[in-house]
């Protein structure tokens, strides 16, 4: 049967290379759009882990949510102090702590970039070295204690302006190599929002040594030291307070139930793991999403191997009713028709992965391009595996085989007196 098979299919070769073509567009969607979908969700999810590590957990402390009066009662009573961190450090699985401090004043920040110069209102934070080093290419910098002090910029700051007053108005994007060594002046006493801040005699000079995904998002870091020193020198009734605390587990599966104690405490948490059942979701959405659209234009080819069994059956009348004549039931007629549409699955499957892959590298760089303007950059944004690779291929067969089971059974009913009338 294979081999009748093999020599039906060289002589049909034309029906053959379209039915195959069927199969490889659908085998190709289905390569280029599940290789997307588990590229991004593993470039996403490598971009996360970098912001907040499967170790890290942030604690705050709780406010409710009720009103601002009750806020700002909580916000007075509870705060993190060396006491709390303390008793959380009792916590067993723990390896280390990172307190994040708060310069306790309005403060604006002025830079001049691509001739331009720039005032705006921001927060200041202070964090240790330790929690920030690998961020930096010389650590040293951050135990600099004068002016210009070292100063750490989000990195998702570039991505707000890139992606939004650059390409809107057409200026020019910023690296991070445009701004490392930049210098800035902070205002410690000045605002633009609130006048009753504004005294612009008061300077302090800052220097962008690093960028970070772990610093907080609306402002720049500083060396705690310095944000201690800013707050007793124009703050001085306002004693320095934690804003918030990083804690380190020795190991990611502890996470949660380290978590879950501080929680116990009295504290807010937040961590990776925490929202990583929301985020697999969505990818799990976006990967359905890809499949079925996959799936309609495997169903697309379906219908098309189909119409050429259909065809190419009732061609073959005579040849099938001569075959029943010798002696050929009608299992054999199926399987005949069927190791066709095996072959014919395995053509276009192959066909197709190898036309998806070569698009995939393709649009691999493209994309990667348009990404070159931001900070989310991951080395690839396709992941197109062998167990992939081999589920594609096994489901083109299986698809073709299908596709072509009613054409067998059609050949396989043909009644072998009739169509040999025909002769």
């Amino acid at each position: 049967m294979l081999t009748l098979a093999l020599q039906n299919i060289k002589v049909r070769k034309l029906r053959t290379l379209l039915a195959s073509l069927s199969i490889a567009i659908g085998t190709a969607s289905l390569i280029i759009f599940l290789g997307l979908s588990d590229g991004i969700r593993q470039a996403t999810f490598t971009e996360i882990e970098k912001q907040s590590p499967l170790t890290q957990i942030t604690v705050r402390p709780k406010l409710e949510k009720t009103n601002l009066i009750s806020m700002l009662r909580n916000f007075s009573d509870q705060q993190i102090d060396e006491k709390a961190i303390a008793e959380i450090k009792n916590i067993d699985g723990i390896k280390a702590i990172y307190p994040e401090i708060q310069y306790s004043n309005f403060s604006s920040l002025e830079i001049d970039l691509l001739g331009m110069s720039l005032v705006t209102d921001t927060l200041v934070f202070g964090v240790p070295l330790d929690f920030i080093k690998n961020d930096l290419k010389n650590p040293e910098v951050w135990k600099h204690r004068q002016e210009p002090y070292p100063a750490i910029i989000p990195k998702k700051l570039l991505d707000l302006y890139n992606l939004t007053i650059a390409s809107s108005k057409n200026l020019p994007t910023i690296s991070e190599e445009n701004l490392i060594g930049k210098e800035l002046t902070l205002y410690p006493n000045y605002s633009t929002l609130f006048p009753i801040k504004n005294n612009h005699g008061e300077k302090v000079k800052l220097e962008v040594v690093g960028f970070s995904d772990k610093v907080n998002l609306i402002g720049v870091t500083l060396p705690d030291n310095i944000i201690t020193e800013l707050n007793e020198k124009y703050n001085p009734e306002i004693p320095t307070q934690i804003l918030e605390i990083f804690v380190e587990t020795e190991d990611a599966t502890q996470t949660a139930t380290i978590a879950k104690e501080i929680e116990e405490l009295g504290y807010s948490t937040a961590y990776f793991q925490k929202n990583l059942n929301d985020v697999e979701a969505k990818f799990t959405y976006l990967k359905t999403s890809l499949g079925m659209i996959s799936l309609i234009i495997l169903l697309t080819a379906a219908i098309a191997i189909i119409s050429t069994f259909l065809a190419t059956i009732t061609e073959r009348t005579k040849e099938i009713g001569l075959f029943r004549a010798l002696g050929a039931t009608k299992i054999h007629i199926k399987k005949l028709i069927l190791f066709e549409a095996g072959i014919i699955g395995l053509i276009g499957s192959v066909i197709g992965i190898g036309f998806g892959f070569i698009s995939s590298i393709f649009l691999d760089k493209f994309g990667l391009e348009q990404l070159a303007k931001t900070t989310f950059l991951p080395e690839t944004l396709f992941k197109i595996t062998p167990e992939l690779i081999t589920y594609t291929i096994g489901f083109g067969i299986l698809l073709a085989i299908l596709a072509a089971y009613f054409p067998a059974q059609k050949a396989a009913n043909i009644n072998p007196i009739e169509a040999l009338n025909r002769l």
